[in-house]
């Protein structure tokens, strides 16, 4: 029969391994959880950075559009 020492023994490493592989998918989990909190992050910025291009190709093609006409206006004078 199997002594009571041994019986602590061996109770005290299987408390020992659950508490490392408690740790390690703890340790993984904050791992994952890290990732996709940092891939939502990129991903806002580059959405930002592509809204504000966006916005200044709008400002630049308003700017065009204005310019052309006085530019047109200035080469040839509307008759009188």
């Amino acid at each position: 029969m199997t002594e009571p020492k041994d019986l602590l023994i061996v109770n005290e490493q299987l408390r020992r391994s659950k508490r490392r592989w408690k740790t390690l998918a703890l340790a993984a989990c904050s791992v994952l959880l890290l990732m996709v909190v940092g891939i939502f992050v990129v991903a806002t910025w580059e959405r930002m950075r592509f809204e504000r291009r966006k916005q200044a190709l709008i400002e630049e093609m308003e700017r065009d559009s204005q310019a052309r006409p006085e530019a047109l206006g200035a080469v040839n004078p509307p008759p009188r």
